[in-house]
């Protein structure tokens, strides 16, 4: 690989890396709470999954036990999500998503399509569909198994 293509992928790299970081900051600016990204993660997860013990949720999210402790406790305090002691083990906890978490999944998810209708609003069609067949060659490279 040469100097002159290290270059254009490393900029590639930094301007994917800084509009994810823009449209992040766009999306939470449209809420009106305080929570991150990592905890819209746990309550997408816990409303696709169902009732889930937390170091399951941990370990598909990719997140430290200790991490999602910090979360959860937050989510909690806040009703979006309730725990429960399983009754034939009593170490055992299972977190669910409460209806205000369910509500507060779809209206992130809703300000998410707006904050993206903005940003691709900017380029023309033509620029989304070259755009759309990159990232399908893109995710298709990254789902072949590794050597």
């Amino acid at each position: 690989m040469s100097n002159k293509n290290d270059k254009n992928i490393f900029e590639l790299l930094h301007t994917i890396d800084k509009i994810s970081y823009k449209m992040i900051v766009k999306w939470q600016q449209r809420s009106d709470n305080d929570l991150g990204i990592s905890h819209i993660l746990v309550l997408q997860e816990l409303l696709n999954e169902g009732e889930s013990r937390p170091s399951d949720i941990a370990k598909k999210l990719n997140f430290t036990p200790a991490s999602l402790t910090h979360l959860a406790m937050k989510l909690t305090n806040q009703g979006l999500i309730v725990r429960r002691q399983a009754e034939e083990d009593k170490r055992t906890k299972y977190l669910s998503i409460t209806e205000s978490g369910k509500e507060l999944v779809q209206k992130a998810y809703n300000d998410g399509i707006e904050v993206r209708r903005e940003l691709f609003s900017h380029i023309s069609q033509e620029e989304q569909q070259v755009m759309l067949a990159i990232y399908r060659k893109l995710d298709e490279a990254l789902s072949k198994p590794s050597n």
